[in-house]
């Protein structure tokens, strides 16, 4: 990465990043409780499947760009939805790079159906201006959404995904713990795969193969 990246916050704090592989951790169990009582299919597959996926009801945030951004966005396409914040020391821009690797991956099978998307839990900081310099630095085809807290908790609590406030201490601004998984949504607009941390590329981009052909 760029030293003017880094400088935007890209760069990965190895202390604080085993505090949010906790926080992580605790998201699993959580998301898993979410999950209880919903079919999960049982395969060769890492990554969480769902069957039947998860319907997901209407929504209404804002790209980087300016363009809305609502269920009917997540439609005809497969999409891989990430959510986090632009100044995350660690998970989102390690996600993020990890997500580079997917794509390019997927797009060397000759898929090339699919979306990244990174909704920010930070509405405060994370202006659509922040995110259309943030989001294209991992690569411009990755859509970076926001919106009003109430928006965004709409979505968030329909896909169990978890985030919570941290004050930093000496009152130097606040940090964001959240849900670190890789949701996988259906060319439906329905939810059909988790993909929990920590993530390595080729896995996911396994998994994604056969989850296409189910």
């Amino acid at each position: 990465m760029s030293s003017s990246a880094a400088e935007g916050g890209f760069r990965p704090k190895p202390i604080y990043f085993g505090f949010i592989l906790l926080f992580a951790l605790v998201c699993g169990l959580i998301a898993g409780l979410w999950l209880r009582g919903a079919p999960v299919r049982v395969s060769d597959i890492e990554a969480t499947v769902l069957e039947p996926a998860k319907n997901i009801e209407d929504f209404a945030l804002t790209t980087h760009l300016n363009m809305p951004f609502t269920l009917e966005s997540l439609q005809e396409k497969w999409t891989f939805l990430f959510f986090g914040y632009t100044h995350c020391p660690d998970v989102c821009p390690t996600t993020l790079h990890t997500m580079t690797q997917v794509i390019q991956k997927i797009a060397e099978n000759g898929q090339f159906n699919f979306q990244v998307v990174f909704v920010s839990i930070d509405p405060e900081r994370d202006t659509t201006e922040r995110l259309a310099q943030y989001v294209p630095y991992f690569d411009k085809s990755f859509i970076g959404v926001t919106g009003k807290q109430a928006d965004l908790d709409n979505l968030t609590q329909q896909l169990g995904i978890l985030h919570l406030r941290v004050e930093s201490e000496g009152g130097g601004g606040y940090l964001m713990d959240h849900t670190a998984s890789i949701l996988l949504v259906d060319p439906n607009g329905q939810l059909r795969a988790l993909f929990s941390a920590p993530h390595h590329a080729g896995e996911i981009v396994e998994d994604f193969n056969k989850i296409t052909q189910l």
